[in-house]
């Protein structure tokens, strides 16, 4: 449907060519006027597609003038230059390696790279997005460093130089310094467009709008469209200022001023105008909304956000059953992350359907994820980062935690940039210390074997499609036990007496090298035979004879089975010798700000606890009463203590070279501590390990320290006080290890499932009947369960049981159990078989994945390298990172204030709407005016996201902690009505 443009909105889109300033109101049209003028250049002005560029700041927005313009420009739409800023610089760079002081065939450092290099550089996780983000202001902006953050940048910078990568800043710094410094390159580049649109232009820092700023200088024509009081995104070094220096460059007096607002009622507008009222303005404008709403703007507090989510449920259940609207209609807007994870638990327990919405970058795709990490090893097979990256994809949470807590990690840094030493090569030394049959071990020596696979993949391919699918035919994700997934439905074989009794006669016979022999069952003993082959065992003779021992008498195949996990498993011991376990009591729950008032450790050696740390500490900042309620600490009780600076030697000195253990420790007692302990000796080289991830991969119940207590039947002593649960924690955590080590022996010989299978299909079929029925004999759905799972190994097309049973019942005279026809039909079937051997199509066991990474793998290839091919796909996969937020349209969409650019919803509540939320903490507290006024917009932002009704809350208290006042509700004369107030 065409739409007759506004009188702004023509003045905008019929401009006169030289430089023009479009100020936009939210909701007034903007890409609209960008698209119209782009028609506008080329049916009127009788411009060529080809001389047109637009610059957008997503990928998301670079589509959607590219589907536009194609309704009304057809294929002549294809001519138009579109996309974000980073592309555009990548392509120039690309072009002009040499001159830009570029090795030819650099790679693009994605924010996964940049964060394992941080990780390498021993940040901690939490630290690694605002490091990054003060990175890039010091680029943008000069901003000041720290001299710690200083010599932090210096080593990431050379980490990226040492493996020809260059992150998104540099894409734009280099491309910057390349048209500044080359006059006659600047020249040719600019000549090719004469029109130059800039979309979100108050995003653009000044190193960007040096950069466009050259690019239209031969011809000035220059359409820059943005709005300086919807500039939210500082850390990147963006100015709303960008937009007065664009006007006073070009001497433009006044900008054309989009100044209907299409999407909001006039209530809402009005009171977002307020907001802003405090804020400088930069530009002379009166903006409006015309459309009427039932609903004024409501606000409402509460005293915590347990009762202000009882109530939000409430009201958009009450809501929904009076408009009739759908639950996609709805969106929870917050300034932090934390807020949103808890209002997720909520609504999903409530019934409600909710999605926290993340970006959709073709990396959060698990399959792409892993086809990338894998190309990153195929491009560059001595890339440390790279290797680590794979792993990541590969091994799991609890495990990798595990692997780079343990000898020879971590590494040196001058092996972790690849000078010397090699991450492959400390996971060879690691998985040769660790027990072989170790289910963790065969992960590591099958992460070796993948890794090597992957660089030799380039001399059997010269294309990259064939190579995507090569990847995509293996195994795909985390490497994953079948036995180890259902390890909970399975027994111990430790707690089997048959088992042990047929492992111990086994252990006896295999010492002595005496023979095994195994009676005639009707081909039963050809698959018995197959096992113990498969499992190492020799001195299996074929046929008996008078000199042999008698046979040996095994109760079933399950039963040798479980025999033989038993014999693998006495060399499982891979618990940590010695470690210390600690915990942190808080003046309250605010990882980022909240101070220790209580530490409390001890040694592991062996499993016994041998040593104790306990100490009290005075904080600067007092302990909240709901700190006090959890802890029992009152800032009396620490008056006399000492400082924490006074007590980190001490306590440092006591972890020594121990690994330092806590549970759930990444989301709390670890951050704090590398924070509190952050620029004093040895906090660098603490390594931790965190139990959380170990628990949620042995149990589905309840992982509080507390409950694992209480299972376990260990006294939890005074728990919330850290000596206590410092103890409590070393006990847990010997109990871990033990559920561990039954897992481990749960999940031993995967290798023999195939001939388990095998051997299930030859037992008689009574047998077989009276054990599935049968509750009481070891096995009976056990062996069900496992036959479910075996008969895929036996069919399968790495398996040769079918074989060795065919060729072995041939040798015997053909009277030894069924023909082999009938042992397929009773696992499945032949055309089961079939199916299971044939060879994977990619695009049929990935079909989204594969239609996504097609489309961005040139068709067919242009001339050039595989390495050059495999470079095109990672440059177009990393600058997907911008392809913004994609909400859900049958959910309730819970997004943070500065994802909700470009969105629009029905219903909006905006939760934590109070002075250490918007503005926050330190900027309350100490009045810096720049990040009240950001705030001030990203609450504007935020509030414009709304077409009908808008909801304000605030609470008193938030996750323990005192909320502040709300400064913006007053300015805004918005009087919160109290709710559940006594």
């Amino acid at each position: 449907m065409d739409f007759d443009p506004l009188p702004q909105q023509r003045l905008a889109i019929e401009a006169p060519l030289g430089p023009v300033l479009v100020v936009a109101g939210p909701g007034a049209g903007k890409t609209f006027c960008l698209i119209a003028r782009i028609n506008h250049l080329i049916n009127t002005r009788g411009l060529a597609p080809e001389r047109i560029c637009a610059v957008t700041f997503t990928n998301r927005a670079a589509e959607e003038i590219a589907v536009r313009l194609k309704h009304t420009l057809g294929d002549r739409a294809e001519g138009v230059t579109r996309g974000t800023i980073h592309a555009l610089c990548l392509a120039l760079l690309r072009e002009h390696a040499e001159a830009a002081g570029l090795r030819k065939g650099f790679g693009v450092a994605d924010e996964q790279y940049q964060k394992v290099i941080l990780g390498r550089l021993h940040v901690p996780l939490e630290q690694r997005g605002s490091l990054l983000n003060r990175f890039s202001r010091h680029r943008a902006q000069d901003y000041r460093l720290t001299d710690d953050d200083a010599r932090l940048y210096r080593e990431y910078a050379v980490w990226l130089a040492h493996r020809n990568m260059l992150d998104f800043d540099d894409l734009v710094v280099k491309a910057e310094e390349l048209v500044r410094t080359h006059g006659d390159i600047a020249d040719a580049i600019a000549a090719r467009w004469d029109y130059l649109l800039v979309d979100e232009f108050q995003d653009v820092n000044a190193v960007q709008y040096d950069l466009l700023k050259r690019l239209a200088a031969p011809h000035g024509n220059f359409f820059a469209v943005g709005d300086d009081e919807q500039s939210i995104f500082t850390w990147t070094g963006a100015d709303p200022y960008v937009l007065v220096r664009f006007s006073r460059d070009y001497e433009i007096d006044r900008p054309i001023v989009l100044d209907k607002n299409c999407r909001c009622s006039r209530q809402i507008f009005e009171t977002a105008r307020r907001v802003l009222a405090q804020n400088p303005q930069l530009f002379e404008k009166q903006l409006s909304a015309e459309q009427e709403s039932p609903f004024e703007v409501g606000a409402f507090a509460f005293r915590d956000e347990e009762e202000e989510t009882a109530w939000l449920i409430d009201d958009m259940l009450a809501d929904r059953a009076a408009s009739g609207l759908g639950w996609g209609d709805y969106a929870i807007l917050y300034r932090r992350h934390k807020v949103g994870e808890y209002l997720e638990g909520r609504l999903v327990r409530a019934g409600i359907p909710c999605r926290l919405a993340r970006g959709r970058s073709l990396v959060e795709d698990d399959v792409i994820k892993y086809v990338i990490a894998a190309l990153g090893i195929v491009r560059d097979p001595g890339d440390p980062v790279a290797l680590e990256a794979f792993a990541r994809c590969v091994l799991s949470p609890h495990f990798l935690q595990e692997v780079l807590a343990s000898p020879p990690f971590p590494l040196s840094a001058n092996a972790e940039r690849g000078d010397v030493g090699d991450f492959l090569s400390a996971v060879r030394t690691l998985a040769r210390r660790r027990p072989a049959q170790d289910p963790d071990t065969k992960k590591l020596w099958r992460l070796v074997f993948q890794v090597e696979n992957l660089r030799a993949l380039t001399r059997s391919h010269r294309a990259l499609v064939p190579l995507v699918d090569e990847i995509l035919s293996q195994s795909v994700g985390p490497y994953r036990n079948a036995l180890e997934e259902r390890h909970d439905e399975l027994t111990d074989p430790a707690t089997i007496p048959e088992a042990v009794r047929l492992a111990g006669r086994l252990a006896a016979a295999i010492a002595a090298e005496q023979e095994i022999v195994i009676a005639p069952q009707g081909g039963l003993e050809i698959a018995l035979r197959g096992m113990l082959i498969a499992a190492g065992v020799r001195h299996l003779p074929t046929s008996t004879n008078l000199h042999q021992p008698p046979p040996t008498s095994i109760p079933s195949a399950l039963i040798l089975f479980k025999a033989l996990q038993l014999l693998h498993a006495r060399e499982l011991d891979t618990a940590l010798e010695r470690y210390v376990t600690f915990d942190l009591e808080t003046t309250d729950k605010d990882v980022e700000v909240c101070e220790v008032v209580e530490v409390g450790a001890v040694r592991v050696v062996g499993g016994e606890i041998v040593d104790r740390f306990h100490s009290l500490v005075r904080p600067y900042r007092p302990i909240t009463p709901g700190a006090t309620k959890v802890h029992g600490y009152t800032d009396g009780d620490v008056r006399n203590a000492r400082p924490f600076a006074e007590v980190w030697p001490e306590f440092r000195a006591f972890i020594g070279d121990d690994v330092l253990i806590a549970h759930n420790g990444q989301h709390f007692d670890i951050p704090v501590l590398r924070r509190l302990a952050a620029g004093r000796e040895g906090v660098d080289t603490l390594v931790f390990y965190d139990t959380l991830p170990l628990v949620r991969s042995l149990s589905r119940d309840s992982a509080k320290l507390e409950d694992l207590a209480l299972r376990f039947g260990i006294d939890a002593g005074r728990a919330h006080h850290a000596l206590d649960d410092a103890v409590t924690l070393a006990r847990v955590y010997r109990e871990l290890e033990r559920l561990r080590a039954v897992r481990a022996r749960k999940a031993l010989l995967v290798n023999l499932l195939d001939y388990l299978g095998l051997a299930f299909a030859l037992e008689p079929e009574s047998e077989q009947g009276a054990l599935k029925e049968s509750l009481t004999v070891p096995g009976g759905r056990e062996r069900e369960l496992l036959f479910k799972v075996a008969k895929f190994y036996t069919l399968g097309r790495y398996s040769d049981a079918l074989a060795f049973y065919e060729m072995e019942r041939e040798r015997s005279g053909g009277d030894s159990g069924p023909p082999v026809d009938e042992v397929i039909r009773r696992l499945g079937g032949r055309a089961l078989m079939t199916r299971l051997r044939a060879e994977p199509d990619p695009a049929q066991r990935y079909p989204a994945a594969v239609a996504r990474l097609r489309a961005l793998i040139d068709e067919p290839s242009p001339a050039g390298t595989l390495k050059e091919s495999i470079d095109r796909l990672l440059d177009r996969v990393a600058l997907s990172t911008s392809e913004g937020i994609e909400v859900a349209p049958d959910r309730v969409n819970l997004l943070t204030l500065h994802s909700t650019k470009g969105l629009e919803f029905s219903r909006v509540y905006i939760v934590g709407v109070e002075d250490y939320q918007i503005p926050g903490l330190r900027e309350a507290k100490e009045n810096r005016q720049a990040e009240i006024q950001e705030a001030r917009r990203l609450l504007y932002v935020g509030m414009t996201r709304t077409r009908e009704r808008l909801v304000l809350t605030r609470v008193e208290r938030r996750f323990g902690m005192e909320a502040g006042g709300s400064s913006f509700l007053e300015e805004m004369g918005l009087q919160a009505d109290a709710v559940g107030a006594e």
